[in-house]
């Protein structure tokens, strides 16, 4: 029955919200972060600590500043989602440069190294308008949610592998010339390489560097960052990989660098990146 409740009160919600223009929907989500700040902070405590780490010299006052950014930041992407399985990205300005259009032009299988930040969501859609896409997704404990949420994600050119999924049919997607997408962001804990993010040492998951190792198909890190006119910027960046035949290296390597570009981009937007998660431990 709960599973149920939530399946009909998330596709309800969705309904609503797309009977209203965009805009308007994005500037009602503003509101309701604000009112999630204040009245139920979820979270709040390990963002903060999170945003405490990252930006030692920003004082209480900033990073309360930020943090509340933050939380408009994300009820803006859940109200985008909502209403994702039915949008037209042909009336969303989506800003790509001819780097990324080039490595988009590309035959071969890719690995896609993005992370919780700007609408990591919208890459799905975006990349299956030129791709054959795999994306691996974690599968929710209320099924009535992962049952939206799947949903929301079935665009044409798409297959959904569940993270805990084989790693044959990801190393196959790859072999058919697929793009690869794996949120690489999320503390990996025992599983993980440990590597410097914000002068702290975190735990990267190796899932990149191991299927490069098994492929030999290129990485690339790419980011889908809302823009202050709501428009989205998505772009892609090659990462150059070390050749070594020891796994343990190339994880290193992999990891490293990318976590160097994501700190880049989280300095940018740093309201746009997913505190609430344990990055740290």
């Amino acid at each position: 029955m709960k599973n149920s409740i939530t399946y009909f009160f998330l596709k309800s919600l969705s309904i609503f919200f797309l009977c209203f223009p965009r805009i308007l929907c994005i500037k009602i989500a503003k509101k309701f972060g604000l009112l999630i700040y204040y009245i139920f902070p979820k979270r709040k405590d390990v963002a903060t600590s999170n945003l405490n780490i990252a930006f030692p010299h920003k004082d209480k006052g900033e990073i309360s500043t930020l943090l509340k950014s933050t939380y408009k930041h994300y009820t803006i992407l859940i109200v985008e989602f909502l209403r994702q399985r039915s949008i037209n990205l042909n009336k969303i300005k989506i800003d790509m440069d001819e780097e990324t259009k080039e490595l988009l032009l590309s035959e071969n299988g890719q690995i896609l190294m993005t992370a919780h930040m700007g609408n990591w969501e919208m890459t799905i859609p975006i990349l299956s308008q030129f791709k054959k896409i795999a994306a691996v997704v974690k599968i929710q404990n209320n099924s009535g949610g992962d049952k939206f949420i799947q949903k929301n994600r079935q665009f044409d050119n798409t297959t959904l592998i569940p993270m805990r999924g084989s790693r044959k049919k990801m190393i196959k997607s790859l072999l058919e010339g697929k793009i690869l997408i794996l949120a690489s962001d999320q503390n990996a804990g025992d599983r993980g390489t440990k590597i410097s993010f914000f002068g702290k040492e975190t735990s990267i998951p190796k899932g990149a560097a191991y299927f490069h190792y098994k492929t030999n198909c290129p990485i690339v890190v790419g980011f889908c960052i809302l823009k202050e006119d709501y428009s989205y910027e998505f772009k892609l960046r090659p990462l150059n990989i070390i050749h070594d035949n020891d796994i343990k290296n190339i994880c290193i390597d992999v990891n490293t660098k990318y976590s160097l570009l994501l700190e880049e981009e989280i300095k940018k937007y740093p309201e746009q990146y997913f505190w609430f998660h344990k990055k740290w431990g």
